[in-house]
């Protein structure tokens, strides 16, 4: 018998695959609602997360993804122009400012027992690819150089796929690196 075949899928956030999004991300506010997070509900979360979704939806277009694997959400990333998200004032101040007109990735997170199998790369493959096709000419995020607990994922990620560091920055207890990539 040959091997198992998966299939993979990638799909847009949107009010229906928004129901697909699994713990910690579908309750989390950390980059649309940071006064609120960790002081709401996990319902309240996704309601407030699903709302910003449905308005950015109508003001900009597709703003997140999830990875399927056999019908399963497994990888989700998330990404929109740095002035509707309202966390990237704090991470401006204390680690370095985003570029003019750069599009910022705020999550890229795949969930544990799926790591390590190339799902985070495929899926910031069709984040670029989506920044790509609206003409967008650069694509930013923040990453931890000492550890792979970020919102966005590790810095050594994004510098094995082409991104390059802008800056880095000690905040607290921990570095932070300005990530970009050229498209």
């Amino acid at each position: 018998m040959g091997p198992e075949i998966r299939e993979v899928r990638i799909r847009d956030v949107n009010t229906t695959t928004f129901d697909d999004l699994f713990s910690p991300c579908r309750g989390c506010v950390y980059w649309e609602f940071p006064a609120m997070c960790g002081k709401v509900s996990p319902e309240e979360g996704a309601r407030l997360k699903l709302g910003w979704f449905e308005n950015m939806g109508n003001i900009f277009g597709v703003c997140g993804k999830i990875l399927y694997l056999d019908g399963e959400a497994v990888a989700y990333s998330q990404f929109a122009p740095p002035k509707y998200v309202e966390n990237i004032r704090e991470y401006e101040r204390h680690v370095l400012p985003v570029g003019k007109n750069s599009m910022i990735i705020t999550c890229l997170y795949v969930r544990e027992g799926y790591r390590g199998r190339r799902f985070g790369q495929r899926l910031l493959d069709s984040v670029v690819e989506e920044v790509r096709r609206r003409g967008e000419k650069t694509l930013e995020t923040y990453a931890r150089d000492d550890s792979a607990n970020n919102p966005s994922g590790p810095t050594q990620f994004y510098l094995g796929r082409g991104f390059k560091r802008v800056g880095k920055r000690r905040w607290g207890e921990s570095c932070f690196s300005l990530l970009r990539l050229n498209l």
